[in-house]
C-alpha cells in the first residue's frame, strides 16, 4: 500500500510513542511479525528506524499486518488506538484483498482455497512453535508481577505501616554532594551544598523532574521515613503503569541480600524476583535485560559493611550497562561512610522533624498523651528521639495512657530507645489479649532467635522455605540434622522401591498365572478365573516378594539370575543394569554427600506440550525411523546370507515389520522421553502466594517429575530389553526353526515381564530425578523445621506463629514472606537475650 505523507506522519508517530525504544520495536517485530527488526529496517535513532521500517512495509505490502502486530503487542496505547490509525489499517487490508481477487492465478477457487488454507495452517503451526510466549501470556506476565508488587508492599506494608499513621508532612531537601552526578564532567552543575526543596513537595514530583534515564539517591536518618517515602513512590509509579502499558513496572527489592553472593546486579535481580515474587529466572531475566522494570532498592546500609563500596560499583555499573532507571535508599551516616558514590542524577535527603511538628502532631492525636507531651516539653532526649517519625509513633503507641511520674527518664538516647521498644513490646502483647495462643515468653523467645538469625544473614524479608543449615548452632545440632536427612532420605527410597517393585512384579505373576491357567482350562472356563485368582495371588506374592528384595538391596533377585544359568539374559540385562545401577548409586552418593549444603527450592514446573511435540519430533520421529530402517535392514542382510528362503517366508509373515515397528516404538518412547525432560519449565508467574510456598511447590515438582519420567523411562527401558533379548535369541537358534505360534507366544510372554520390569526399574532410577527437582530440598527443609523445633527455636507451625506475631504488630506480612515493622526494632531483637 502507498501511504501519503500525512499517512506516514501519523503512523510514524504512533509507533514511536507505542514503543519509545529500540528494544520495544524489536520485540514487537519479533514477536508479532516474526522477523528481526535490524534485518527489515535499520538507522542510527528510532525515528529513523521507525521510518524505514513503515517503508519496508509499504514496499511489500504488509502495513496493516503491521498496524495490526503494534496493537497486539501493546493494546493500551492511545496513539494506536487513534480514528487515523484505524482508517490507514482498514485502507490497507482492503487494498490487499483487491489486489487478491483481481489475480486469482491458473488454478480454480477451490483448488486455491484449499492449498491457501493448508499454508496458512502450516504458518500457524510453524509460528506457534516458533514462539516463546504469546501477547496474552505476556501481558499476564506483566499484570500479575504488578499485582504482586501493589498487595506486598502498598496494601501489606505501607497501608498498614505505623509510618502512614502519622499525618506530618515529611520535609525534603536536595543533597547534590552525595552523588556523582555522571553530566558533571560535560557541564558545571552548580552548587553541591544542600537545598531545601518547597514544602509540600513530594517524591514522585523530584522523580519526574530529572527526566530520561531517572536515578535518585533518598537518604535520611533511621527512621526518618526512607521506606515509606520509597513505598509513596511505588503506589504512585504502579498508578501510572495500571493506565499505560507503556511504563516500566516498578518493583521493589532489598539490597540486603546482595552480599551474600556479590553478584552482578542483573544476576542479583533476576534470583530476587525468583524469590520473593515467584517469577521464573528465565522470564525475570528477560524482564531485567530488556529494561521493563523500574528497580526501587531499599536498604543499601542494610548491606554488610564490608561489601557496600562493593554494592555501589556493582549499581553504577548496572546503571551504565543497561542504562536503567533506579532508586537507591541509604541511612545518610552509612552512606557518608563510604568511598564510592552513586553516579546518580539526583540525591534528596529526609528532614528530620522539627519539635513544632512533635507537638503539634501529639496535640491532634487525643488527650491519653498529657504525660507524653509534659514530658517531651522538658527532656531533651525525648525530644531527640521524637524526630523521627518512627520513634514518635512507637511513643504514641507505648506511653498512651501512663502519667508524667511513671515515665521512665535517662539521659542516655540509645538507652532511652531501648526502654521505648521495650514498652512497646510490652503494650502490644497488653493491646491482644483475646486468642492468646503463645505465652508471651516464648513468643520473645522465638522473635530473638528469628531477628538474631536475619541480622547474621543480611535478611530484611523472612521466609520459611529460606532458612539453612548454618543456622543450626553447633556441631550436635548438625550430625542430629544430617543424620535425620539420611533416615528420611534412606525410608523414603526403601519404601518408594519396595512398593514399586511389589505391584510390578506382582501384576507380573498374576498375568503369568492367568495364561497358565487359560492354557490347561481353555479360553470358555479359564479366562475370568484365571484372571482373577492369578492377579490375587500374584498382588499378594509380588508385595512380599518386592518388599523382601527391597530390604536385601537385590542379593536375592542377583542369585536367581545367576541360578537360572541364562547366559544371554544375564549379560543383556547385567550390561543394562549395571550402567543404570552405578549411575543411580552414583548420583544417590553425590547428593549424600551435598546435604550440609544450601536448601535450594525449584520454581514451580508446567507441562509446556509445545516444547514437547517439538523434542518428540525431532529426536523421536526422525531418529526412531532411522534406527528402525537401519535394524530391519540389517536383519534381512543377515537372515539372506544364511537362509534365503527362511528369509523370504519371515518377510512374507510381516516379521521385518514387526521389528520395524518395535525399534521405531522405543525410539518413539526417547523422542517423547527427551521432550518431557525439557517440556517441564516455568513459563508464567504465579499469582498467588502463601507461607512456605517454596517447599510445596518443591513437593508436587518431585512427584511430577518422578512419575512422568520414570513411566517413559520404564517403558523404553522395557522394550528395549525385550528386543535385544528377542534379537540374540533370534540370531543364536534360527527364528524359523521352530513353529511360529510358539515362538509369538513366546515374544508376547516376554514382553509382558520385560515392560513391568522396565516400568519398576525406570520408577526407582527416576527417583533420583525426582529428589533432583525438589525432593531433597523437602527432605533437607524438613530436617532441618525438625532439629530446631527440638531445640526451642521455632515452633511447630511456624507460619501460624508469624501471623500471630504480625497480628501483634512485630511483624508485617509480604506475599508469603514476613519483615518486621522496622529494620531498628529487628536490631533490637537481635541485641535480646532469651529468657528461659
Amino acid at each position: 500500500m502507498g501511504l501519503s505523507g500525512e499517512q506516514r506522519k501519523i503512523l510514524q508517530k504512533a509507533l514511536t510513542d507505542a514503543f519509545p525504544n529500540k528494544s520495544l520495536l524489536e520485540q514487537m517485530v519479533s514477536f508479532k511479525l516474526n522477523d528481526n527488526l535490524n534485518t527489515i529496517a535499520g538507522g542510527d535513532n528510532l525515528n529513523e528506524i521507525v521510518f524505514n521500517l513503515i517503508q519496508t512495509a509499504e514496499a511489500e505490502g504488509w502495513v496493516d499486518k503491521l498496524i495490526y502486530a503494534a496493537r497486539r503487542a501493546n493494546p493500551g496505547s492511545p496513539s494506536l488506538k487513534d480514528k487515523a490509525i484505524a482508517a490507514i489499517a482498514e485502507a490497507a487490508t482492503t487494498e490487499q484483498r483487491d489486489i487478491k481477487q483481481t489475480n486469482p492465478g491458473s488454478m480454480g477457487d477451490g483448488q486455491q482455497a484449499g492449498i491457501g488454507k493448508s499454508i496458512s495452517q502450516f504458518q500457524w503451526f510453524v509460528n506457534w512453535v516458533s514462539q516463546s510466549s504469546t501477547p496474552r501470556q505476556e501481558y499476564r506476565n506483566r499484570q500479575a508481577l504488578l499485582t504482586k508488587v501493589k498487595n506486598f508492599w502498598v496494601k501489606g506494608v505501607l497501608e498498614k505501616s505505623l509510618y502512614h499513621q502519622v499525618l506530618i508532612e515529611l520535609g525534603l531537601e536536595e543533597r547534590p554532594d552525595a552523588i556523582t552526578n555522571p553530566l558533571s564532567e560535560i557541564i558545571e552543575i552548580g552548587d553541591d551544598s544542600s537545598q531545601p526543596l518547597p514544602e509540600g513537595t513530594k517524591v514522585i514530583d523530584v522523580f519526574d523532574q530529572i527526566g530520561i534515564g531517572r536515578t535518585l539517591l533518598i537518604l535520611g536518618e533511621p527512621g526518618s521515613g526512607k521506606t515509606t517515602t520509597l513505598l509513596e513512590l511505588t503506589r504512585d509509579l504502579i498508578a501510572r503503569t495500571e493506565q499505560d502499558t507503556n511504563q516500566l513496572i516498578p518493583v521493589v527489592f532489598n539490597l540486603s541480600s546482595w552480599a551474600n553472593k556479590r553478584q552482578t546486579i542483573t544476576d542479583w535481580l533476576v534470583e530476587e524476583l525468583n524469590t520473593i515474587y515467584q517469577v521464573p529466572k528465565k522470564i525475570g531475566k528477560v524482564l531485567v535485560t530488556q529494561q521493563q522494570l523500574l528497580p526501587l532498592l531499599d536498604g543499601l546500609d542494610e548491606v554488610k559493611a564490608d561489601y557496600r563500596d562493593d554494592c555501589i560499583a556493582a549499581l553504577n555499573t548496572f546503571h551504565q550497562k543497561y542504562g536503567a532507571e533506579l532508586v537507591v535508599c541509604s541511612r545518610i551516616k552509612d552512606y557518608q561512610a563510604l568511598s564510592n558514590r552513586l553516579n546518580f542524577q539526583k540525591a534528596v535527603c529526609i528532614r528530620l522533624l522539627s519539635l513544632e511538628q512533635v507537638c503539634y502532631y501529639l496535640d491532634s492525636v487525643g488527650d491519653d498523651l498529657t504525660g507524653l507531651r509534659t514530658l517531651i516539653a522538658e527532656d531533651t532526649v525525648l525530644q531527640e528521639l521524637a524526630q523521627s517519625p518512627l520513634m514518635l509513633n512507637i511513643m504514641t503507641l507505648a506511653y498512651q495512657g501512663v502519667a508524667v511520674d511513671d515515665l521512665p527518664r535517662t539521659d542516655v538516647v540509645e538507652e532511652r530507645r531501648k526502654q521505648l521498644f521495650d514498652a512497646y513490646i510490652e503494650k502490644m502483647f497488653k493491646r491482644r489479649k483475646t486468642n492468646q495462643r503463645y505465652k508471651n515468653v516464648q513468643v520473645k523467645h522465638w522473635l530473638i532467635w528469628m531477628a538474631k538469625r536475619m541480622v547474621e544473614e543480611s535478611q530484611t524479608v523472612f521466609l520459611i522455605e529460606k532458612m539453612q543449615p548454618s543456622w543450626l548452632r553447633n556441631r550436635k545440632q548438625k550430625q542430629i540434622y544430617w543424620l535425620s536427612v539420611g533416615l528420611i532420605f534412606g525410608l523414603t527410597f526403601g519404601l518408594m522401591t519396595g512398593l514399586t517393585e511389589g505391584l510390578t512384579k506382582g501384576l507380573v505373576v498374576g498375568l503369568i498365572i492367568w495364561l497358565m491357567v487359560r492354557l490347561m482350562y481353555g479360553l470358555k472356563f479359564g479366562l475370568m478365573e484365571g484372571l482373577i485368582v492369578g492377579l490375587m495371588f500374584g498382588l499378594m506374592v509380588g508385595m512380599m516378594v518386592g518388599l523382601m528384595e527391597s530390604l536385601m538391596f537385590g542379593l536375592m533377585e542377583g542369585l536367581m539370575f545367576g541360578l537360572m544359568g541364562v547366559l544371554i539374559k544375564v549379560l543383556a540385562r547385567g550390561l543394562m543394569f549395571g550402567l543404570m545401577g552405578g549411575l543411580m548409586f552414583g548420583l544417590m552418593g553425590g547428593l549424600m554427600g551435598g546435604l550440609m549444603e544450601e536448601i535450594k527450592t525449584v520454581e514451580m514446573l508446567q507441562v509446556n506440550w509445545k516444547k514437547i511435540l517439538i523434542h518428540l519430533l525431532k529426536f523421536g520421529l526422525m531418529i526412531g525411523l532411522i534406527f528402525g530402517l537401519m535394524f530391519g535392514l540389517s536383519l534381512w542382510f543377515l537372515f539372506t546370507l544364511e537362509s534365503p528362503m527362511q528369509t523370504l517366508i519371515f518377510a512374507t509373515m510381516g516379521g521385518f515389520k514387526l521389528e520395524f515397528m518395535g525399534w521405531s516404538i522405543v525410539w518413539l518412547m526417547g523422542g517423547l522421553m527427551v521432550g518431557l525432560m525439557v517440556g517441564l519449565e516455568s513459563s508464567e508467574i504465579e499469582t498467588k502466594i502463601s507461607p512456605n510456598q517454596g517447599i510445596w511447590k518443591s513437593v508436587r515438582n518431585a512427584i511430577t517429575v518422578w512419575l512422568m519420567r520414570g513411566l517413559m523411562v520404564g517403558l523404553m527401558f522395557g522394550l528395549m530389553e525385550e528386543l535385544i533379548e528377542r534379537l540374540m535369541f533370534g540370531l543364536m537358534e534360527g527364528l524359523m526353526e521352530r513353529p511360529t505360534k510358539e515362538l509369538m507366544f513366546e515374544s508376547i510372554a516376554g514382553l509382558i515381564p520385560g515392560l513391568t520390569e522396565g516400568l519398576m526399574f525406570g520408577l526407582m532410577f527416576e527417583l533420583i530425578a525426582g529428589l533432583l527437582n525438589g525432593g531433597k530440598a523437602c527432605i533437607q527443609h524438613f530436617s532441618l523445621r525438625l532439629v530446631l523445633y527440638r531445640n526451642n527455636y521455632i515452633p511447630w507451625n511456624y507460619a501460624r506463629f508469624l501471623d500471630y506475631a504480625a497480628d501483634r504488630i512485630f511483624l508485617q506480612k509480604v506475599g508469603g514472606g514476613y519483615i518486621f515493622i522496622h529494620r531498628m526494632l529487628m536490631e533490637h531483637f537481635a541485641e535480646m537475650e532469651p529468657e528461659n
